[in-house]
């Protein structure tokens, strides 16, 4: 065969048996779960000892409170958000603790994918997590971090992934509740939705009636939760024009002032109005003295106060986003500087000067092995075969590593072994000094010399089946950068240091698999031949194939793609896998088809046709839209599978408990107008011709909350939406009502401890829906009352059913059927389960969990 064509052939296998291995790695790479799968109540009692509940948000967060009920802190995990931030050899998944104003209380660190070594350093050291206390990630760039030493990017890594977990994130212990429809219309009457403004965390833009823009509603918190005015923060909601700069309005939401110094303020309408004489651009820098801030008389700081809470608000929005420092550190500068002098000691005649290579191995010994503790191993190349490149943490390192392999495969240079290795240059010195030389015999020299192949193939098979193996036990190198903490690295590097005094380079020759490694990679001629290490390379492969077959594994993918926004009251969440060519154009489709089924079904708005129908007191039959036919149509069915126990007319009794538009009450209704109001209602006194879309009420105060059944509906149109688009596998969220198409994993929450879910299913071409109790609980007159009303006696239900899952093709009818096993009670609820042939998941009110299956 032609010699240069071999030649080629050979390297070419060569850099593709490197490729084939490190693709196996990447296969063979474990992810892990999110927040709300990993903790506990007992781990949140590490960080807030008084914890006794857990609740999940919709955005993967673990609200942790005391057991009256009030907010201690928030728990979230870095991953899987931020396992693309790869440290020394991968990612870590942490555990991170925020107090009420979203300052770092504590983090732990749950489980890593790099250099077990490194990370141990980091546990056993306090230092480290204390210097993160007190840090706002939201708010704030990340602190200069102190006990990283022998492990600095391990810990910078882990500090960019709670960076980037948690910057730029709005939520609030102290003002946890979402904005209301029912707010933004305090401030903009005639608004009939309205959106998070992305990317302004806060911003709400409100839509007019006619679609058009009205304006935005911005949130103080939490920019200002830590602003105290007399007694605590205060919230406010700022509306503002169209033209982003003028204040309309200023209202306040919720205070943790004193209630009579609020009061004041609030009653005092001139000094709100007052607030609104600048624009947006124009607070940041406001001098409150200058402007002579009066603030209201018998409560001047709690007036101050909110003013310096709209200041912290956009004094906030007015800070560009927080960018990493795109400076080089002095370590990073060190290493390439090292590896520019690493290349003229290999491509010019330096190399052949003895005093130059003395001093360069004693530079080599203090700087990349005393100072930067930068080696090459075989752990950290499979960490990133697995894991990923970190190429904005160490980029210096990859750029090291990268030449380290490509340069003996194509110029015939052994660049980092001969001319960077710290632990290559220390044995060499160890020679020069030694008189006693020792020659092995030509067998066991032979022999020995497979060693360091061997030790490759070993590792490499060990990182394939044995997630969590420490590959760092196999070479000294960490011995460098953790001293006697790594003991096993430690023996090897004493011993092997030891033995190069008397056989030069004893450990690079038999010992080192990186060394194996780089040397299987390298162009010995010009004139190559497949060889030794060439089979055992094929072999290894093959038996990687072999042991290793693709059954077993599953290539990580994508994360899905996410859109978001909110209606009902509440938010809804679409998720895709798959490419999305058009988020934008998607997500307002979406957008649109919500606040479409708000707009014109919820009775909560008042122009939508549901309630021009409860607004109307006529007893003639009234002409309705057939989509609204079809939701009554269904609801009927619903009253009249349960006894009459479920009832879309309740909507007047619903509003008389505190649960309606009107808002929450102070009073229970007197028995006397449950009485009346028993009397207006009833689906009996309710007609429907489905034929010719029309609708007749006997009783002209009868009034339909379609509230049980809307977020149902709701995901049931997206569903269409979506597949309209052309999407193979999403999942939709509407309020906690689910959608899928394709297989999803999806939990059933547990009320009692949102950390723990009841039962996880796969959600495959199917719906999901939940009704409970426990978080539509109130005090009204002393009173717990929750929010399904009976239409048989007009209060609120005491069911003995905490929860209730109920799985059908479509989520309109998951929705209504929850609710109304809820409304029914036990035992009648498990007869009408089985009655209606319905999947169905309960949880009692004795704790008792059960599947009608």
């Amino acid at each position: 065969m032609n010699p240069r064509l071999l030649n080629l052939l050979v390297r070419g296998w060569r850099l593709a048996a490197l490729v084939l291995a490190a693709l196996l790695l990447q296969r063979s790479a474990h992810h892990t779960p999110s927040a709300t799968s990993s903790v506990s109540l007992e781990t949140a009692r590490e960080f807030f000892p008084s914890a006794a509940r857990l609740a999940t948000s919709g955005d993967d967060v673990v609200l942790a409170s005391d057991a009256e009920n009030q907010p201690l802190g928030t728990l979230v995990t870095t991953s899987p958000q931020a396992d693309h931030i790869t440290g020394y050899a991968g990612p870590s998944k942490l555990l991170v603790a925020l107090d009420k104003d979203n300052r770092l209380a504590g983090l732990k660190i749950l489980n890593s994918a790099d250099t077990p070594s490194h990370v141990k350093n980091l546990q056993q050291n306090p230092s480290f997590a204390q210097s993160l206390r007190g840090w706002n990630p939201a708010l704030e760039p990340p602190p200069k971090v102190d006990g990283i030493g022998g492990s600095t990017l391990t810990g910078l890594a882990m500090v960019e992934g709670i960076a980037h977990r948690l910057g730029g994130t709005q939520r609030s212990l102290r003002f946890p509740d979402p904005v209301s429809l029912q707010e933004i219309r305090s401030l903009f009457p005639g608004a009939t939705s309205f959106v998070t403004d992305e990317p302004r965390k806060g911003w709400h833009r409100v839509n007019a009636t006619d679609g058009s823009l009205a304006g935005f509603v911005v949130r103080t918190s939490p920019a200002s939760d830590g602003l105290t005015g007399y007694a605590g923060p205060t919230e406010c909601l700022v509306a503002i024009n169209p033209d982003q700069q003028t204040l309309r309005s200023v209202r306040i939401r919720k205070s943790y002032d004193t209630d009579e110094y609020v009061e004041r303020v609030a009653e005092d309408g001139d000094y709100l109005k007052f607030l609104t004489k600048w624009k947006v651009s124009e607070w940041p820098n406001l001098q409150f003295n200058d402007e002579k801030f009066e603030g209201v008389a018998g409560a001047t700081l709690t007036s101050a106060g909110i003013a310096e809470s709209i200041r912290a608000r956009f004094k906030l929005d007015a800070q560009p986003p927080t960018e990493p420092d795109a400076r080089p550190l002095p370590r990073d500068l060190a290493l390439w500087t090292m590896l520019l002098l690493a290349a003229l000691q290999s491509f010019t005649s330096l190399r052949g000067r003895p005093w130059v290579r003395a001093v360069w191995q004693a530079l080599l010994i203090a700087v990349p092995g005393l100072w930067l503790g930068h080696f090459l191993s075989i752990g950290l190349f499979a960490g990133w075969a697995q894991n990923g490149l970190p190429w904005r943490q160490a980029l210096p390192l990859v750029a090291l590593a990268s030449t380290a392999l490509l340069v003996p495969w194509s110029a015939r240079r052994q660049i980092y072994c001969h001319h960077i290795c710290p632990h290559g240059a220390a044995q060499e010195w160890l020679g020069r000094f030694s008189k006693f030389k020792i020659s092995l015999p030509d067998r066991l020299h032979r022999s020995l010399r497979l060693l360091p192949s061997l030790l490759l193939a070993f590792a490499f098979l060990a990182a394939l089946n044995l997630p969590g193996i420490e590959l760092s036990l196999f070479e000294p190198f960490d011995f460098w950068v953790l001293g006697r903490a790594a003991a096993i690295p430690a023996i090897l590097a004493l011993s092997g240091l030891a033995l190069s005094a008397f056989i030069p380079m004893a450990y690079c020759r038999y010992g080192c698999p990186t060394g194996a490694l780089l040397g299987f990679m390298r162009s010995s001629s010009n004139k190559e031949r497949f060889g030794k290490q060439d089979a055992l390379a094929l072999v290894v492969l093959l038996g990687a194939f072999l042991i290793h077959p693709d059954s077993r594994h599953v290539a990580p993918t994508a994360e899905p793609t996410a859109l978001r926004g909110t209606a009902f009251g509440t938010t809804w969440c679409v998720k895709i896998k798959g490419a999305v060519s058009n988020q934008e154009a998607l997500h307002t489709a979406l957008t649109r088809e919500v606040e479409r089924i708000e707009k014109t079904l919820s009775h909560w708005n008042k122009n939508s046709v549901t309630s021009r129908f409860n607004q109307s007191s006529s007893t003639e039959a009234q002409e309705i839209p057939e989509e609204l036919g079809h939701l009554v149509h269904f609801a009927l069915r619903l009253h009249e599978a349960s006894d009459g126990d479920y009832d879309i007319t309740v909507a007047p009794l619903v509003a008389a408990w505190g649960y309606g538009p009107p808002g929450e009450t102070q009073e229970a209704p007197s028995p006397e107008k449950i009485t009346r109001l028993l009397q207006e209602s009833g689906s009996k006194k309710l007609t429907l011709n489905a034929a010719h879309n029309r609708l007749t009420k006997s009783s002209p105060r009868l009034a339909l909350d379609l509230g049980s059944i809307l977020q149902g509906y709701a995901a049931d149109r997206l569903f269409a939406v979506l597949e309209k688009a052309g999407h193979a596998q999403f999942l939709i969220d509407v309020g906690g009502e689910l959608r899928s198409k394709g297989p999803w994993p999806v939990a059933i929450e547990d009320p009692r401890d949102a950390a723990r879910p009841l039962k996880v299913i796969t959600l495959e071409d199917a719906a999901l829906a939940t009704s409970g109790l426990a978080r539509a609980r109130r005090k009204l007159a002393g009173e717990t009352v929750s929010h399904i009303i009976s239409p048989i006696n007009g209060y609120p239900v005491n069911s003995t059913i905490e929860a209730c899952s109920v799985s059908s093709p479509t989520c309109l009818e998951a929705d209504g059927w929850s609710t109304a096993i809820i409304a029914t009670g036990l035992p009648k609820a498990w007869e009408l389960a089985k009655k209606e042939k319905l999947k169905v998941w309960m949880l009692d009110a004795a704790g008792n969990f059960k599947c009608s299956e």
